[in-house]
């Protein structure tokens, strides 16, 4: 079973913002020269957790503080998967260490 953890800063801004869902998805480039693939997380709102569980069959793992869900496709995931928050001046974003493609 896959453990997950957050990190302080990622709570608080979790907290901050109201998210409470991760989605895990690899997102990749069609339209250069060399192909990029990885992995790419984003918020997702209940209805849309809902969604991906329940069509795309997204796989929920249910946290303390909302649901992680993770892709029907292979990727490889390590036995705890830990979420942290990287700020660079105004921007924000979703570190995340435990998963490989």
């Amino acid at each position: 079973m896959i453990q997950v953890r957050y990190e302080p800063e990622l709570l608080a801004y979790m907290k901050e913002k109201g998210r409470k869902n991760i989605s895990v998805e690899v997102a990749s480039s069609h339209a250069s020269d060399f192909e990029v693939t990885e992995i790419f997380l984003r918020f997702v709102r209940d209805s849309q957790a809902d969604y991906l569980c329940r069509k795309q069959r997204y796989r929920s793992i249910q946290t303390e503080i909302g649901r992680v869900l993770l892709p029907p496709y292979r990727l490889e995931y390590d036995d705890t998967i830990t979420f942290g928050l990287k700020k660079y001046w105004i921007f924000r974003h979703v570190t995340f260490d435990g998963i490989r493609l």
